[in-house]
């Protein structure tokens, strides 16, 4: 019988922690006449009793088993008979009952301490890649911590985002197209892979390897890519299977936590932006009413919770035609508010640039300077351009693609001014041509955006043309400060539980 190294180790640890019981059962084998008490292994003594016993006489002895298997032998010399056989085969059951009772404790102990690392191994995974902000960072914290916790000589990590992230340490143990296809087979099957060498799939392993495992990593029970270990002497067993899952698991959740910040990030970012775009667009429009004579000039604007492009704009030089402006640009956000600003200081620059600019000089060269930049963007801007003559009591206007625009002559019925003009932005030259009516006191021009006519109530129906055709009726005798409050008020009214969803931008301008 020769004893494993394993066991050799497991029995003098038993016999120096029980001792005093063995001292025990030897002293009582020998004050019932037994010369010598006794254990062997293969013709090794362990212990015997007395100390320096001459053993020479024939004894009788007994296997000495732990969890059935025989791991020594237990001897009495001075004694025979089936009585002292009996007895000292009972003694050998109680000894090995208790050494394979000591021999489950230092397994539960170790499996306890080997849990207890675990958990401490994960926690410094946290820690490491808690710390990291980026994908790259966090990917490349947890190869190098998996490849020592799981004693690997190298690890590497592949993550199906777009663009795809790939970490290896220390080294790459394959090319990037190898780990990329091994990794898209485990996504795919949703369960681990192991490869051994000499087994039907070694092709696919790295030089050197004897065994690879990938273990996949999820978020929310979706598998985003895997975890590579390499061995190059040994292959993984059980505990580092269980190992390895618990690792991906808590890198998943990791990941998971980092992508939520990320997102927060670009929410915030987008925040940021809308705030910056509703700057842009409060300070660009003018911060005091015009006075023109001739004229009453009323203005507001309420945003939506989303950043448009609606503006107006109001143009004095002395000597000239008072020449004001009212427009929407398509979409919402950052992109609308810079072609807002792009737009309106262009129709400025241009009626500053010509000598007694008309409505369509204006809005032509604006379409010219501004056509590639819609076309690029797949965007337009309706605008409207108004230019009143207090001498000739006349307003001439061009409208490109802009809706509403209101008359209402004094003590008539309101009406809309058509538009005769593709929006900017459509095509590449401008349709709009000039048009005039005489504008006289007591007349009323509304020149709103579609945040009016298209506001909504509660029950889904639409504000329309026909309901601000008859709201301007009604309060045309009224102050251009009115008219414009009331307008404000009647929609707020009508829409009342309703989200604002559009930009509501008005100018009112009545003769006097």
């Amino acid at each position: 019988m020769i004893a494993s190294a394993e066991t050799v180790h497991l029995l003098d640890d038993f016999l120096t922690s029980h001792r005093k019981t063995l001292s025990e059962i030897a002293q009582s084998w020998l004050d019932s006449g037994a010369t010598a008490f006794g254990i062997s292994d293969d013709g090794r003594w362990l212990a015997i009793w007395p100390e320096l016993a001459i053993t020479g006489e024939q004894g009788a002895h007994a296997s000495l088993k732990i969890n059935n298997r025989i791991v020594a032998d237990l001897w009495v010399f001075g004694l025979d008979g089936a009585t002292a056989r009996q007895r000292l085969e009972t003694d050998a059951m109680l000894i090995g009952k208790l050494a394979a009772q000591d021999q489950e404790l230092n397994n539960a102990t170790y499996e306890l301490i080997d849990a207890q690392d675990q958990l401490l191994a994960l926690y410094d995974l946290t820690q490491s890649m808690r710390n990291r902000l980026s994908i790259d960072e966090a990917l490349t914290s947890l190869v190098k911590e998996a490849g020592r916790l799981i004693k690997s000589n190298a690890c590497a990590g592949y993550l199906a985002f777009e663009p795809p992230v790939i970490a290896q340490h220390p080294q790459p143990m394959m090319s990037a197209s190898a780990l990329q296809h091994m990794a898209e087979q485990v996504i795919a099957s949703g369960t681990r892979l192991i490869l051994h060498s000499g087994s039907g799939n070694a092709t696919e392993m790295a030089i050197g390897s004897t065994s690879i495992l990938l273990e996949p990593i999820r978020i929310d029970n979706q598998v985003i890519g895997a975890l590579c270990l390499q061995r190059t002497q040994d292959t993984f067993r059980s505990p580092d299977l269980k190992l390895a899952q618990a690792v991906c698991d808590q890198a998943g959740a990791q990941f998971e936590n980092l992508l939520r910040y990320r997102e927060s990030l670009a929410r915030a970012r987008i925040q940021t932006e809308m705030e910056l775009a509703k700057n842009v667009q409060t300070h660009l429009l003018p911060q005091r009413l015009p006075n023109v004579p001739g004229l009453e000039v009323a203005a507001g604007a309420l945003p939506a919770s989303q950043v448009g492009g609606d503006f107006y704009d109001f143009m004095e030089q002395a000597g000239e035609p008072f020449i004001f402006t009212v427009g929407d640009i398509t979409g919402k956000g950052m992109s609308a508010a810079m072609l807002m600003a792009m737009t309106r200081t262009l129709i400025r620059s241009k009626t500053k640039a010509f000598t007694r600019p008309s409505p369509v000089d204006i809005l032509g060269s604006v379409n010219d300077e501004m056509y590639d930049d819609f076309t690029e963007l797949s965007m337009f801007a309706t605008v409207f351009v108004g230019q009143y003559d207090n001498v000739e009591k006349a307003l001439y206007y061009a409208n490109a693609g802009h809706s509403p625009v209101i008359f209402c002559p004094a003590g008539g019925e309101a009406f809309l001014l058509e538009a005769d003009g593709a929006p900017v932005g459509v095509l590449p030259n401008s349709t709009c041509e000039n048009q005039a009516i005489y504008f006289n006191p007591g007349d009323v021009l509304v020149a709103a955006t579609d945040g009016f006519s298209e506001a909504g109530s509660n029950s889904g129906e639409m504000f329309g043309y026909d309901k601000l055709l008859q709201l301007v009726t009604a309060v045309a005798n009224q102050p251009a400060q009115t008219i414009m409050d009331t307008l404000f008020q009647t929609i707020a009214q009508f829409s009342a539980g309703h989200a604002q969803d559009d930009d509501q931008t008005v100018v009112v301008i009545k003769g006097v």
